[in-house]
This record gives structure tokens, sequence and C-alpha cells, in this order.
């Protein structure tokens, strides 16, 4: 097939979890959340988007004894994450991997019974950069020697920078202001010295943000290596952001919070204005509204913008919005008969600046015969692809797959595919991604509230933005900080 697009409905989506011991919904709390989402309810806060960050500061708010709504536009929960099926197999269709330094995920996980496994890495890489293809052993991308070095060295510089930066206010030091003038691409052209190193940067600054190194202010980049605790843990499969996935998937574990919260999460429900006064505020999603003592928005700041605001936002934050767009980004997965990659003595993962689609990896299903991979077009790629017919995308993955794993390549028996740029209610992925000067001038805009509305999403977290992780600590923040005004 072409293309697989696997929705769940609402009622397949909340069901997942909803006989799972400790998460029932007891029937006193079921009853007093089925009053909060009717029309006109009050509660004490309402939470804006059902992904990972606004199912946590629900979930930690009505823990804390506080009535929660969580109002969805899409007619699923989990945000950036979702759910898909591929020859039989379940796969995430948005984020799927979790690394150590990930602690807040890997906690809730545990708490939801969710279990991890290692991302597979038993074998060879391959890199193809500048012109130079090698087979590799561990996370150092086997380069030519001088671009070698000079990647290396280029690394250094970046975890130099991204020490001195106090994140999440990476805008507030002495260098920020010179870095912010600066887009990725200049400052490679100024710091790295050799073609292989410098492409090198480019393929990697596209597969982190899904943008092109011309569109991100360098402070931006400096400071999500500071939110991961440096560049390599950024880019590595063992130990790194790309360590393990969760056995079912992580959309599971969006799927089990909605249904310990239950009614109090309403899908369909697109919010088109949110209006505050001394005493609360109206969260309107069409002719329906809750009323709340306060609300937390999570959706990112590009779509938080189409909200309409009475009164309208600050001048801050509306500049904000209009600057921090999310990056472009299409998924694939492709599942063959056997993952015969293996038998070359390969780990799947491909680094190239050769190919539209990549980089990939290994994601075969634990038990059974099958094998399958993983990647993305990201940043130009995604932007030239999204809105060509699928079947074109599909010829243009498995073409740049036959470039490194031959002929079979070609032959899969499947194919799943999200187009994120092209998806009505999140227009991109994985975060939003500021240019030039625009976080040493709205910077502060990213998290102070206004008036009785707050702000969570990975990319207010305070470290890991970007990531599922993010996300969850953006929620447990939001959550806290709203806390201590009820």
């Amino acid at each position: 097939m072409d293309e697989i697009r696997t929705r769940l409905s609402r009622r397949g989506a909340l069901g997942l979890g909803a006989g799972i011991a400790g998460l029932a919904v007891a029937p006193a709390a079921a009853e007093a959340a089925t009053r909060a989402t009717a029309p006109g309810a009050s509660v004490d806060v309402v939470v804006v988007g059902a992904g990972f960050a606004g199912l946590t500061a629900a979930r930690r708010l009505r823990a804390a004894g506080h009535s929660v709504v969580v109002v969805e536009a899409d007619d699923r929960v989990g945000g950036r994450t979702k759910p898909g099926k591929i020859a039989g197999e379940v796969v995430d269709l948005g984020g799927q991997w979790v690394g150590p330094s990930q602690t807040h995920l890997l906690a809730l996980a545990k708490e939801l019974g969710v279990a991890t496994y290692p991302q597979y890495a038993t074998g060879l890489n391959i890199v193809d950069i500048a012109g130079h293809s090698a087979r590799y052993e561990g996370e150092v991308p086997a380069l030519e020697p001088a671009a070698l070095s000079d990647f290396a060295q280029t690394v250094g510089k970046i975890d130099t920078l991204a020490a001195k930066i106090p994140f999440p206010r990476s805008w507030d030091f002495a260098g920020a202001a010179d870095l912010d003038s600066q887009t990725v691409e200049t400052w490679i052209l100024a710091n790295a010295t050799t073609p292989g190193g410098r492409s090198a940067m480019r393929v990697l600054t596209r597969a982190l943000l899904s943008a092109e190194p011309s569109q991100v202010s360098m402070l931006a980049f400096a400071a999500y290596a500071a939110s991961a605790g440096g560049f390599s843990a950024l880019i590595a499969t063992r130990g790194g952001a790309q360590d393990a996935l969760f056995d079912g998937g992580v959309w599971q574990i969006a799927a089990k919070m909605a249904a310990a919260l239950g009614p109090a999460v309403v899908l369909n429900a697109p919010v088109s204005a949110i209006a505050q006064d001394g005493s609360g505020v109206t969260v309107s999603a069409g002719a329906r509204k809750w009323l709340g003592r306060y609300a937390v928005v999570t959706a990112p700041p590009a779509l938080a913008s189409r909200i309409t605001y009475t009164p309208a936002m600050s001048a801050m934050r509306d500049g904000l919005t209009q600057r921090m767009p999310l990056g472009c980004v299409i998924k694939a997965h492709i599942a063959y008969a056997r993952p015969f990659w293996r038998e070359q003595g390969l780990t799947g993962l491909v680094l190239s600046d050769r190919t539209e689609f990549g980089p990939w990896f290994d994601h075969s299903p634990r038990n059974g015969p099958g094998g399958s991979l993983v990647g993305f077009f990201d940043g130009g790629p995604a932007q030239r692809w999204a809105d060509r017919p699928a079947a074109q995308r599909r010829a243009q993955v498995l073409k740049d797959i036959a470039l490194y794993l031959g002929e079979a390549a070609l032959s899969p028996v499947d194919y799943v595919e999200e187009v994120w740029t092209r998806a009505p209610l999140h227009r991109g992925g994985y975060v939003s991604v500021p240019g030039p000067g625009v976080l040493t001038n709205f910077g502060p805009a990213l998290f102070e509230p206004v008036g009785r509305i707050h702000w969570a999403g990975t990319e207010t977290a305070k470290a890991w933005s970007g990531y599922i992780d993010g996300a969850v600590r953006s929620g447990e923040q939001a959550a806290e900080e709203v806390g201590r005004l009820l």
C-alpha cells in the first residue's frame, strides 16, 4: 500500500488505558469530571491541549485537589505523539525515543506500567558526507580524517557555548546578543573549516530541529544543546536522546493519563477564544464555553497565536508567537519481510547529505521475523515534499534507502507516514524554532504568564526542550505555578 493512516477513534483511544489497575476513574470523580465538561461549567483550571504537557498538568492539579477540564482540538490525545500501525505492529507516528537523562518521562512510564527497550545498535552504521562514505561502529560518524577533526572541534565549541547558557533563560548572559545575531549557518561557516565538517553539522541541524541552519538562531541552537546537557546527548544513540523506545509505543502513556482523567478530557473542541478578567477566564470552543479561575495553554507559540484573546496579548507575547514557527518534518515507517540489513552486519542507521530522506534507523518488531525502518524528511526536504503526492514520497524514500541498503529496500511489505507539516492542528514539529534576534528580544514572553493565562509545552521546559520529556516537565511546572495561586 502507498499510504496507511491509522486514526483511532475517541472510544478506542481512551479505552486503551481504562481497564488498567489503579487508573480507573472512581465514580465520584467521574461524576464531578462530567459536570466540569458541561457547557458553562466552572473549574479551577482549564487546560488547553491534551498532549503530554496538558495531560501532565491536569493530572498534577487534580492530584492536588483542584478541579480541571482539558480541552483538545483533535479527535485524539497525545499532541505531537500519535499511534499508527504498520504490518500489524503499533508504531509511533510522532515522538518515540527516550534517553537515560530524560528522567521525568521515564518516571511517568514506570508509574503507568510502560516498559522501554534499547534502540537496535548492533553492527555498523553508514555515513556518507561530502563525498566520503564509510561504515563505522559507535556514536562518532566516520568522516574523512580532516573533517572528523573539524567536526570534533566544532562540537566542542558548541558544548562550550552551551555550558555558558543559563537555560532556560538563554538570553540572559553576556554573549547572548552576539549569538542571537547569527544563524547556525553563518556560525558554521565561521567555525567549521572543512566541507565534511560543515555538511555534517547541516545534516544534524536538520535532524535535530527540522529546520535549515539558515533559519535558526545560533543562540537557540546552543540553548537546545544546553537543555539536553550537551550536543552529544542530542545526537547519540547509546546514552543519548535515541537510547531507547517504549514497548507498545509512547503514545499509550498519553492514552493512560487521559483514561485516568476520564470525561474531564474533552476532544474535538478547538479553542477559538480565551477571555479573562480579575476573577477568572472563559475558554470558548465555538459555542461551548468553560469557566475557570486560571487557564494553562499548552499549544506551541505559533498555534497559540491563533486563539483570540480578550484583552489582547501583550506586544511582547504577540511578537514572540509571530516569530517562532514549528519545524518542517515528515516521518515514515517502512516494513519488510525481514531486517535484511542486519544480515549485512548493519544497524540500519544512515547519515547522508546525498539523500532527501534521512536519517533513518532500525525499528524492527521485537518479536517475529519482520524488519522495519523509521526515518524523516527534515527541514528543506520536508518543505519540498510535503505537498507532493504520497506515492511520490514513498518512491523517494525507497530510492534513498536502496542507495545504501541495496535492492531489497525497494520491496517493502507496508509503508506508513505522517506529514506533520500539513497536519491541520499541528503544522509541523518537533519543536518551535526561533530565528535570529527572537530570543534576546522576545524570549521572556515564552514563560511569563499573561494575567490568568499560563503557558506550558515542550518549548517552555527547563530541560530537554523539544522532547516529550520536556513536555512532561513543562506540565509539572505549570501545575506547580498555578497550584500556588489556587
